[in-house]
């Protein structure tokens, strides 16, 4: 089967290509190492140890590299651009990746196949186009990159097989509902338990990107993950849980000095589309979305940054969005500023998410302190907001201390709590679930994946771990408490006078490690679940989660 995302095509097979495409695809990522043995780049993409111990350095002083908050840019250039200060563990690998710096140049980008695999049911968290099925899911992303002058083209797909195993599905929420929708939301968000009852492969444009940088601006396409937001876990409207969004953007590519401090912002107009696996009924499978990120760092108040995002989406209309979409973000913020004779409560045609949040970093105490806030609805009007902020709130906050431990050892701690669900103004006036919305019925969703936080609608979280980073490589753990879709179970518990026993909660220990072995980088990891009341009235179930890695990093 084949897809068309704003130009870009995805592939899925049924069963019977599966023999077929496996061997096309293995040729093209073979292919892919030979061309990669002269001339190889590193980058530091969204979600990875790098990226991780960069921030750890930051933090303790050693690397100025902005915000953190406008991820998936200007930090996804070659590692060999970051300077750091000083020794530090990982000093040899980062030196590794420096390249000279030329008009021209093109490298492969380090390969990487990755292997996962679920015990019980389906889990996993910001693995971008990655879907972990119950059995074995296995990715293999490569590419290369070109650069010319200020022109850059980076390519760099990802293959995926999922087992995808049979497991014991949540009850349907009635019996018109399409088998792999989520129980009690079956038309309200694209979130399939399970994506289809075979084994499929995927190809996904994964980290892709052209872009134009002149001066300290940006411009050109991409399908490379993002995130918005100070949060380590979870970012609350935009992360890489979700498979990359095909978009035209821009904004700065670094830190850009206006007097006052340093500004960084990202504009982008791309569209979503609607996994296989929701309901068929639903006519209209095109959105458009439009979002913009800004941070501003004062000079006045040394490691502090403080920013804002705003995302619209809706359904494509016949004939393609109006022009007016595409600066939907500059909107008002009162919905009484929407309301007219015929439309007395501002309704609208669109789903919106706002988020104001903040970061300081203290590098004399190596530590920072995050938070961010948002909404998934309008105030009417400023004192709607003031009498009522917290309707349709969800809220992030952690923070995180670097400790040098001594003999080339940084001790990174952190701690961060996530909500999403709804408030006590429930009671009076209606509230929208998190990342749903009743005008768009795929919701927030990227081919059945949330876009913000991986949690899902209506869930919360209270996360804490440790990583330790030494020359091998690094060893850490994290213990998690996720509750899900709470938002549901309040609605299930009063409608079948369950009691107040009955929550979906999951307990996650998890541990995993990276090694530093010649030209690869060797990882893995565990993660251990202990879930009760699975789908409020299931049983307790353990799964076993496992990973493991290899990225090919010549020297």
């Amino acid at each position: 089967m084949r897809k068309t995302l704003a130009g870009l095509e995805v592939w899925r097979s049924d069963a019977a290509a599966n023999k077929q495409l496996g061997v096309q695809l293995a040729m093209t990522a073979v292919l892919s190492f030979v061309l990669g043995v002269s001339a190889s780049a590193q980058t530091l993409g969204v979600g990875s140890s790098y990226e991780d111990y960069i921030r750890a350095l930051q933090i303790s002083g050693r690397s100025d590299v902005g915000s953190f908050t406008v991820r998936g840019f200007g930090l996804q250039n070659d590692l060999g651009s970051i300077v750091i200060d000083g020794d530090h563990p990982w000093r040899t690998e980062l030196n590794a990746a420096a390249h000279d710096d030329e008009d021209w140049d093109f490298s492969s980008l380090d390969p990487e196949l990755s292997i996962f695999s679920n015990s019980r049911f389906p889990t996993g968290q910001n693995d971008g186009a990655v879907w972990q099925g119950k059995g074995l899911t296995t990715a293999l992303d490569f590419g290369g990159e070109a650069r010319w002058r200020n022109l850059s083209v980076m390519v760099r797909p990802v293959i995926t097989h999922a087992q995808n195993s049979s497991f014991e599905l949540a009850p349907a929420a009635n019996e018109f509902a399409y088998p792999w929708s989520g129980g009690i939301y079956p038309y309200s968000i694209d979130l399939p338990q399970r994506f289809g009852s075979d084994s499929f492969w995927e190809f996904d444009p994964g980290q892709s990107e052209i872009r134009l940088d002149l001066g300290g601006a940006s411009f050109g396409g991409s399908t490379s993950a993002l995130w918005w937001g100070p949060g380590i876990r979870n970012a609350l409207v935009m992360s890489n849980n979700a498979p990359g969004i095909p978009n035209l953007f821009l904004g700065t590519n670094e830190p850009l000095d206006i007097a006052v401090g340093e500004l960084e912002a990202r504009w982008i107009w791309g569209n979503l589309d609607q996994s296989d696996w929701f309901d068929p009924s639903v006519a209209n499978t095109d959105r458009f979305l439009t979002g913009i990120v800004a941070t501003y760092s004062p000079d006045f108040f040394e490691g502090l940054s403080l920013g804002m995002t705003r995302v619209f989406y809706g359904w494509v209309p016949d004939g393609g969005s109006p022009f007016g979409d595409y600066f939907a973000v500059f909107q008002g913020l009162r919905k009484k500023g929407l309301a007219t004779e015929e439309n007395p409560h501002g309704n609208d045609e669109h789903d919106q998410l706002l988020s104001l949040f903040s970061r300081w970093v203290l590098t004399e105490s190596g530590l920072e302190i995050y938070a961010e806030w948002a909404r998934n609805d309008h105030a009417w009007d400023l004192r709607d907001f003031l009498l009522e902020p917290e309707h349709s709130r969800a809220f992030t906050f952690g923070l995180q201390k670097a400790v040098d431990m001594g003999s080339n050892r940084i001790l990174s701690l952190k701690g961060e709590v996530t909500s999403l669900e709804r408030g006590s103004t429930l009671q009076v006036r209606a509230v929208p679930v998190y990342y749903m919305h009743h005008r768009v019925a795929q919701g927030y969703t990227q081919r059945g994946q949330i876009i913000g936080a991986g949690i899902g609608p209506g869930g919360s979280v209270q996360f804490i771990g440790g990583d330790l980073y030494t020359s091998w490589g690094l060893v850490g753990t994290y213990f998690e408490r996720q509750v899900h879709d709470n938002d549901a179970y309040y609605q299930w518990a009063r409608a079948n006078d369950a009691g107040f026993w009955r929550h979906d909660v999951s307990f996650r220990w998890g541990a995993h490690g990276l090694l530093f072995v010649g030209d690869f980088d060797v990882s893995s990891g565990l993660v251990v679940t202990r879930e009760f009341n699975r789908y409020f009235s299931g049983p307790d179930l353990w799964n076993l989660n496992l990973r493991f890695s290899a990225r090919w990093r010549p020297r």
